[in-house]
């Protein structure tokens, strides 16, 4: 509620809820009834939950801000200034991680002013600002009841994006649990929802940026499912990204934003692709030793 314009609406929208989070919206629609508008709706997930909002947005911008989560204060006049003065259809900030011992940490999000860092950059829908119509005039909808729903829309928008910005201010302030569903060391099936969201990415992007896309599923099917699925000794389940990522794409190793990456990262991948898996776990166990101790 802290910012530096008056033109401006917050949608609360209750994904059917078990706790008291309606009681919660009524006391701020109550408060800020100009500005606050709250809703619910049957539980599907948090990209249902996007879909069903954005409908209801009046604004000429957008913002996604999840349930937990908070954006820096007095930040929107410079955001919404920056969209107009430059004519952006998205505008990239940073994140600013806020661990459970209240430690913050500012995430820098992309490197380069360019819809090819763009694509490349973290996928998320947290960290930007977009013009609204990108989503109703190319009926963008995020994917239902799965993880990963940012990764498997975001980087498509590149090719109805005219221009974009990024400002290297840590905006979006990220609330990092440990029991997180993304940050959870337990085995959870729908670790493979990001098969889903690579298959659902790469029809979206109609073939245009096919290097970029195949870098994406190198990127989260190879390096990242392994990350996630070799500390728990889930070979198989592995095995299925692996062979997803392979199904399209078998020069991957020739990709130049592979070939850009650092040697271990190639050697990590190369073991991977070799099915050894167990050196691979050992590669990892090293590299977080070596972390620890610098």
């Amino acid at each position: 509620m802290n910012q530096d314009i008056n033109n401006y609406e917050i949608l609360l929208i209750n994904d059917s809820s078990p706790d008291n989070s309606q009681t919660i919206i009524d006391e701020y629609v109550k408060k800020y009834p100009n500005i606050v508008k709250g809703y619910i709706k049957e539980n599907g997930g948090l990209g249902d939950t996007r879909n069903y909002a954005i409908p209801y947005a009046k604004g000429q911008y957008l913002m996604f801000v999840d349930s937990d989560d908070y954006i820096k204060e007095y930040s929107l006049k410079k955001l919404i200034s920056l969209m107009k003065e430059k004519d952006l259809d998205i505008l990239v900030f940073d994140f600013i991680k806020v661990y459970d011992d209240k430690k913050f940490i500012h995430e820098k999000s992309m490197n380069d002013i360019s819809l090819t860092d763009y694509i490349l950059s973290t996928p998320n829908a947290c960290n930007k600002i977009f013009k609204r119509l990108l989503f109703l005039d190319n009926n963008i909808m995020f994917p239902t009841r799965i993880w990963y729903e940012d990764l498997a829309i975001i980087p498509s928008l590149a090719q109805y994006t005219n221009k974009i910005g990024y400002i290297n201010e840590g905006i979006y302030f990220y609330q990092f649990r440990n029991n997180s569903i993304m940050n959870q060391n337990k085995y959870n099936p729908k670790i493979l929802d990001m098969i889903d969201a690579i298959d659902n990415l790469r029809k979206h992007f109609n073939n245009c940026f096919l290097e970029e896309l195949e870098y994406l599923s190198l990127q989260h099917l190879f390096y990242g499912s392994a990350l996630k699925l070799l500390p728990l000794k889930r070979y198989k389940e592995l095995d299925k990204c692996l062979c997803n990522h392979k199904k399209f794409y078998d020069h991957w190793n020739q990709n130049k934003y592979y070939l850009a990456k650092p040697k271990l990262y190639k050697l990590f991948c190369y073991l991977l692709s070799k099915r050894k898996f167990t050196l691979a776990r050992w590669l990892l166990f090293f590299k977080d030793y070596l972390l620890k101790r610098s």
